[in-house]
Formats: C-alpha cells, sequence, structure tokens
C-alpha cells in the first residue's frame, strides 16, 4: 500500500552491511524488493559512505572505452571511484566489452607466458594474449614464474635480491653509494625497477661479506656457488654477522634505556655486542634515534675546537645550546680536552 514503510528484517541489514560497496543498491533494492532509499538507509544508519550519483558524463563515458581493452573491470572501478558492479553494468548496456579473465587458460597460453615472461614487457604480453595485465600477473604468480627478472639468468631484480639474501630495498638502495652497480629497467610505460647483473652482484657480496648474512641465502639461488661463499658459510653458521644476529628483548631494553639517557650508538654497540650501524637501524625500527639537535654540525665543531680551554665549558654549551656534559663528551672524542687547557698552563708559567 502507498505510503507504508518498508521495514527490512535483521538478516538483510546484515546483507547490506557486509556487502556494501560490492553489490550495488539496485541490486540490493530489487533482491529485496524495497526502495533505493531504504537500502541507502541502512548504510546511512551504519556510517557506511553512500554511494555517489549514478549519472556517468561523456567524460566518465570516454575514460571506460579507452580503459576497457587494457584493464581489469575492477581495475578499472578503482582508478574511476566507482563499485567494479557499476563499471560492470555501465559497460554491458553501452556493449563495450570489459575483461572479466572468465576464460580458461590454454596450454599454449602458458607456453606462451614462459617464454615471453622477462624478456617482454608486460604490457606487449598482455596485448599480443588480449588480456589484461592484471591477468596476466595472476597467472605468473599461479605459475610461480616469479618476479620479471627471475627468468634472466643475467640480471637479478632489488625485489629478487631482497628476497634472496634478506636485506631491505632501503638498504640494496644504501649499497649504491658503496659500489654496487645498479641498472634501471622498464616494464611497462609507467612502472621501472633497479636491477644488477650477477656478477657484479656476487663481487659486491664478496667484498662486503659483513653487511649480509649467507644463513638467509637458499644454496645455489645465485647460481653454482664460488669457494668464497662457501667458506662464509661456514662461518656464518657459528658467527652470524653482527647486524644480522636475532636480537632479545634485554638487549632491545638496554640499547633503548642507554640511548633515552643521551648515550650514542658507538658507545652502546660494545655494550650488547652490536655495530654502531645495526644499534641505529634496530632503534629506528622500533621508533626511536636521534633527535636532530642531537648532531653536530660543522660551524658547532669549529667553534668548539676555537675556544674549548679558552673559556669555560658552560660558556661554550650555552652559546651552542647544548648541556655541558655533551660540550665535554664531544671534546674526549675529538681529543681536545688537553691541548688548549695544557697551552694555558704553559703561558701561565711563562
Amino acid at each position: 500500500m502507498k505510503g507504508k514503510k518498508f521495514e527490512l528484517t535483521e538478516e538483510q541489514k546484515e546483507y547490506i552491511i557486509n556487502n556494501w560497496g560490492k553489490v550495488s543498491v539496485h541490486s540490493m533494492k530489487n533482491k529485496f524488493g524495497c526502495s533505493w532509499y531504504a537500502v541507502a538507509n541502512v548504510a546511512k544508519e551504519n556510517n557506511l559512505e553512500l554511494p555517489k550519483s549514478n549519472d556517468w558524463t561523456e567524460e566518465d563515458i570516454e575514460k571506460l572505452k579507452s580503459l576497457a581493452p587494457t584493464m581489469h573491470y575492477e581495475d578499472i572501478a578503482i582508478q574511476m571511484g566507482r563499485t567494479p558492479n557499476a563499471v560492470y553494468l555501465k559497460a554491458k548496456r553501452l556493449n563495450i566489452t570489459i575483461i572479466q579473465d572468465r576464460r580458461e587458460w590454454t596450454a599454449e597460453e602458458e607456453d606462451y607466458l614462459i617464454e615471453r615472461w622477462g624478456r617482454n614487457k608486460i604490457e606487449k604480453i598482455a596485448k599480443d594474449m588480449q588480456r589484461s595485465i592484471y591477468s596476466i600477473k595472476v597467472k605468473a604468480t599461479r605459475m610461480g614464474l616469479g618476479y620479471m627478472s627471475q627468468n634472466n639468468i643475467e640480471q637479478i631484480s632489488f625485489a629478487d635480491i631482497s628476497r634472496a639474501i634478506g636485506v631491505s630495498r632501503d638498504r640494496l638502495t644504501r649499497w649504491m653509494n658503496f659500489g654496487l652497480k645498479v641498472k634501471k629497467k622498464k616494464v611497462t610505460n609507467k612502472y621501472s625497477y633497479y636491477c644488477v647483473d650477477l656478477d657484479d652482484l656476487m663481487d659486491f657480496l664478496e667484498k662486503h661479506q659483513d653487511w649480509w648474512d649467507s644463513n638467509k641465502l637458499e644454496k645455489n639461488t645465485l647460481g653454482l656457488e664460488p669457494d668464497w661463499l662457501i667458506e662464509k658459510r661456514q662461518k656464518d653458521l657459528v658467527n652470524p654477522p653482527l647486524e644480522y644476529r636475532v636480537w632479545s628483548e634485554e638487549e632491545i631494553r638496554i640499547a633503548s634505556d642507554l640511548l633515552l639517557q643521551g648515550y650514542n650508538y658507538d658507545y652502546i654497540a660494545p655494550i650488547i655486542n652490536r655495530t654502531p650501524k645495526a644499534v641505529a637501524i634496530k632503534m629506528r625500527e622500533i621508533g626511536l634515534e636521534y633527535r636532530l639537535s642531537r648532531f653536530w654540525k660543522g660551524h658547532e665543531l669549529k667553534y668548539l675546537q676555537e675556544n674549548y680551554g679558552k673559556i669555560p665549558a658552560s660558556e661554550i654549551a650555552e652559546v651552542l645550546n647544548r648541556t655541558p656534559k655533551a660540550i665535554m663528551a664531544k671534546a674526549e672524542e675529538l681529543n681536545l680536552q688537553y691541548t688548549h687547557l695544557t697551552r694555558i698552563r704553559r703561558k701561565k708559567h711563562e
């Protein structure tokens, strides 16, 4: 009867909440035989974001047409800020063919993917096979093809290196400053990644053996292992590099307590049998690090060197906005504690 309020059951309300954003409001109202507003009110009561207008502009339609041949419709939905169902229905009404990844892969297609993976750009493979980039990536993962560079035995990507030897990509980036030879490889028009010639990687790892732990590297992952790597494996089994030894709760507690007391990484490291670099990395991981004011700048060091022993440490501390204790510690580190004072005493005796 007109004007009578439609009451949704608790099960229907739960369905709306659980499927909000996955199933269109239009589909849900047809499922329950209610109005669009009845469904929307349930979402509103549960603080769910209400859908935008269903109006499609000419610009939206043109964008859908341009993306449809190369992108999965769910990826198109993300780019256009709409639900996958809305994109699917609109494309269907306009007779726009969209990629749904529902057709089965043939043995010939799998062989083609294996042959091309790592040798051609993903975009070209997708175009040649008339599949989406998303579909190609998913299939490659399921087939265990790994990253694009894994089929190229002469080069290995940062992602592969990180996974193989257990170091972060950030650390690999820092290694570039110490001589790691890196190349940039283009995968798609928008995506590229760093890779390293296998010979260059092995040369770098040999020169910096204390920077990584061979226990994390599966045997022969990087090819037939040279003598130096075999020896390193034996050494690391007994004494893993300090930077990679698993941290105990007690070590973390001691290091963090000392850091908060103002001691630097060089002071903390020998107490817990770690390198200063390892301490710095672990402290950053748990959210602790030096404040910028703790670092000494060039003009501060110059002032300290010129005035230490000539004027009291308390005055230097006031000028540099530091504690007298910090002044004396830095002076000791720079071997200044005796130099200037000795000169002053000699002048007094003269």
